[in-house]
């Protein structure tokens, strides 16, 4: 699973899959579905700020302030993307999009879908928040592409996919990278390379294929954050298959304080 931090939590794609029209509707409004995405993800951050900021019930007296200052527990980045925050996000990005159709138009079908969506966004961080957020103790980002390159080699000429994961400092591993893909002529081999290496990593895995559909691991240990992998000259290996990155480790329930929160 993704991270709340890795990038988008949904895409344009996950909001056609609930409006086949939004397309079309974005098209004929002028609307920018990727700024709608953003804007969404802003808004549920602040409203995960806040719940995560519920949290922290410890902390030192300062008598000079007299207050008590408190350390966070959990940090965003921590957050893992579950379905009810994934949802949460769709819902909130729909709601936006026909609240801007709606108020360019003023047309009663926008605004019942404005307000279909607010409310399914509205259900959907409530489940988040009674169901837990899911959190990780050590967040590994996801990586970004790999370059992928080749040299000169005694291979088949082959078509690659690669992508690659970083590894944290626990032995936990984030998300992969977004896929790549290169034609290698024959007598060459393939060279990849992560890039732009986080704090607090240790190294990294490259997967890859000869299909986009089966990537499995070609390291037998973490590549270091510095250096790249270099095909053998027996080529692939089967190894285990590719993730899809962290998994929660524990879930933080709302607390029985009330909370209101946007949809």
């Amino acid at each position: 699973m993704a991270l709340f931090t890795d990038g988008s939590i949904s895409t344009i794609g996950d909001l056609a899959g609930y409006e086949s029209s939004i397309l079309e509707v974005a098209k004929t409004e002028r609307i920018d579905l990727s700024r709608k995405l953003k804007l969404a993800e802003e808004e549920i951050r602040v409203d995960l700020q806040a719940f995560l900021s519920r949290q922290d019930d410890t902390g030192e007296f300062d008598p000079l302030l007299n207050l008590t200052a408190v350390t966070p527990w959990w940090r965003i980045d921590q957050i893992v993307v579950t379905e009810p925050l994934h949802k949460w996000h769709t819902f909130r990005a729909l709601s936006l999009t026909y609240r801007d159709a709606y108020n360019r138009q003023m047309n009663d079908r926008f605004q019942g879908k404005w307000t279909e969506y607010d409310a399914l966004a509205g259900w959907a961080s409530g489940a988040l928040f009674e169901t837990g957020v899911g959190m990780v103790s050590d967040p590994v980002p996801r990586a970004a592409q790999p370059q992928i390159t080749t040299a000169a080699g005694t291979l088949a000429a082959a078509t690659y996919f690669a992508s690659v994961t970083w590894i944290g400092h626990t032995g936990a591993e984030g998300a992969p990278s977004e896929l790549v893909s290169i034609t290698v002529p024959a007598n060459n081999k393939l060279i990849v390379t992560a890039v732009n290496p986080p704090a607090g990593v240790i190294g990294w895995n490259v997967y890859a294929s000869y299909s986009a559909a089966d990537l499995t691991l070609q390291n037998g240990t973490p590549v270091e954050a510095s250096q790249p992998w270099i095909e053998p000259a027996t080529g692939l290996m089967k190894g285990k298959a590719v993730g899809d990155g962290q998994h929660p480790e524990t879930f933080l329930q709302q607390s029985e304080r009330r909370l209101i929160l946007r949809g």
